[in-house]
């Protein structure tokens, strides 16, 4: 049997939040006009290839951007609430500006973050990387796409990378834009393996 898994992580469409430049974490907010135009594009793409499953956070930005792509490739949409953006406690829907001038040592460089509320970077890590490697598990010999978030997403990369130290990948190091598609398969070793990391050439016109 093989025993190799593909994944496709995409992160969800642009919403107003997005725009605005305000943390979201696990506010549920929906896709503005542009992200729901950004979900079409990405549904596009991904319609010409093959996959067998396709996984999102429960968070409305991220479902409605897999009902889209659902919507196009006719695959099973499944909900997987470990999917979901980090949890960013009491500065959640404050622009970065605000948050720099009430909470100055936030963005400290080392993902720690002492502001009530705030899951930790290592427990965002650590469910990213469950979350995805059990959804692989279901998955062995098949191609799926997983539908998340941006700082979700980098986490996962973390985890098997072991990037902090290089500072490749976490809390807001390697952005993601909205609907980049970034691909990596686990081998039959369960070690996993990159592809490429947030191509968005299907916003390119």
């Amino acid at each position: 049997m093989n025993q190799l898994v593909r994944l496709t992580l995409v992160r969800h469409g642009e919403t107003i939040w997005n725009r605005e430049m305000r943390l979201q974490g696990s506010q549920d907010i929906p896709l503005s006009e542009i992200g729901l135009a950004q979900a079409e594009a990405v549904a596009k793409r991904l319609s010409a290839e093959q996959f067998h499953a396709l996984y999102s956070s429960h968070l409305q930005r991220a479902h409605k951007t897999a009902e889209t792509i659902a919507s196009r490739s006719q695959v099973p949409h499944h909900v997987a609430e470990d999917l979901r953006e980090r949890h960013f406690g009491e500065v959640e829907g404050l622009t970065r500006e605000e948050i720099l001038r009430h909470y100055p040592e936030f963005w400290n460089g080392d993902h720690t973050y002492d502001v009530a509320g705030v899951e930790s970077f290592v427990a965002l890590r650590d469910r990213a990387h469950q979350a995805i490697d059990k959804i692989a598990d279901h998955h062995l010999g098949e191609h799926v796409v997983i539908v998340s978030h941006g700082g979700t997403i980098n986490a996962f990369l973390n985890a098997f990378l072991n990037a902090i130290s290089a500072g490749l990948h976490g809390s807001g190091v390697n952005k993601l834009g909205n609907t980049s598609i970034t691909r990596v398969f686990r081998e039959a070793d369960g070690s996993w393996q990159i592809i490429e990391i947030g191509c968005t050439a299907h916003l390119d016109g």
